[in-house]
C-alpha cells in the first residue's frame, strides 16, 4: 500500500468510514491496593520494518505476540502516565494470558509522551534499551520496561529524571549501558521526530493522550478504540468484538 493510500484508509477510519466497531471510553481508578497479578512477560518478540494497513509504523517499535495475530493492538503508552502503569499492573497480565501467547493478538507499544517534561527523554531511554537488545535478547526490554513503571511515584511525575532511569538501565540484567548511550547520543534526534507519525495517527482517531489503544482487525480492516485504563472484562470484550469481525 502507497503512502497515500495508508493517509486515505486512516482518515476514512477517524471518520467513521471503515467498519468501527466501537470507540471512546474513560480510564477508571481501581479500589484497594495494587493488583496480586503476577509479572507479565510475553513469550514472542518480534520486528518489522512494515507500516500496517491502519498507517502504524513498526521499525524500531517492540512488538510483542505473533506476527501473524489477526488483531493489533497498538499501545500508546507514557512511563510518566498513572493511567498507563494501572493497565500494565491490573489489566495486561491477563489479556497477554489470554490473548497475545494464544497467537490471537500481537501488541504494539508506541510512544505518546504527554506527561511531563521527561516524557520525552524516557521515550529516547526506550528506544535505545529496545535496539540494543531486539536481536540478543529482547526479554531484557520488558524487564526494562515493567521497572520504569514500577518507578513511578506516587507524588506525581517529577521523580522522572536522568539519575532514575539511568539506574533502571544499569539495574536491568541484559541490557548494556554502554550501547545505550551510544545510541541517545547518536539517535536521540531521530527517535524524537519519528514518534511524529504514530503519534498523529493516535491523534486522528481522537486519542488525546495516555493509555489509548485502536483494536485493528487487519483481515477483516475493522477496528475499536478504548482510552483509558479500563478492567480485563471491558478489554476482554473488545477484542473479542473485534476478532470476531
Amino acid at each position: 500500500m502507497d503512502s497515500k493510500s495508508k493517509i486515505t484508509r486512516r482518515r476514512a477510519i477517524a471518520a467513521g468510514g471503515a467498519t468501527v466497531l466501537f470507540g471512546g471510553g474513560v480510564a477508571y481508578l481501581a479500589s484497594g491496593s495494587e493488583s496480586d497479578e503476577p509479572e507479565y512477560v510475553p513469550e514472542t518478540f518480534h520486528t518489522s520494518e512494515e507500516t500496517t494497513g491502519f498507517g502504524v509504523e513498526l521499525a524500531g517499535r517492540p512488538l510483542v505476540g505473533d506476527p501473524e495475530a489477526t488483531v493489533d493492538v497498538y499501545y500508546w503508552t507514557d512511563y510518566l502516565c498513572p493511567f498507563c502503569k494501572k493497565f500494565e499492573t491490573e489489566t495486561l497480565p491477563k489479556v497477554g494470558s489470554e490473548y497475545i501467547d494464544t497467537g490471537d493478538v500481537r501488541l504494539v507499544v508506541l510512544p505518546y509522551p504527554n506527561i511531563g517534561e521527561y516524557s520525552m527523554p524516557a521515550v529516547v531511554w526506550s528506544r535505545c534499551v529496545w535496539r540494543a537488545v531486539e536481536r540478543t535478547d529482547p526479554e531484557a526490554f520488558w524487564r526494562w520496561h515493567e521497572a520504569a513503571f514500577d518507578a513511578q511515584s506516587e507524588s506525581g511525575h517529577d521523580w522522572a529524571d536522568e539519575a532514575t532511569f539511568r539506574s533502571i538501565t544499569e539495574r536491568t540484567d541484559g541490557v548494556s549501558v554502554s550501547a545505550v548511550d551510544s545510541c541517545r547520543e547518536s539517535r536521540g534526534d531521530a527517535i524524537r521526530d519519528a514518534i511524529e507519525t504514530n503519534v498523529g495517527v493516535a491523534q486522528s482517531v481522537e486519542i488525546r493522550g495516555t493509555p489509548g489503544f485502536v483494536l485493528y482487525n487487519r483481515d477483516a480492516d475493522a477496528a475499536g478504540k478504548l482510552v483509558g485504563a479500563h478492567p480485563y472484562d471491558t478489554f476482554s470484550n473488545a477484542l473479542d468484538r473485534v476478532l470476531d469481525a
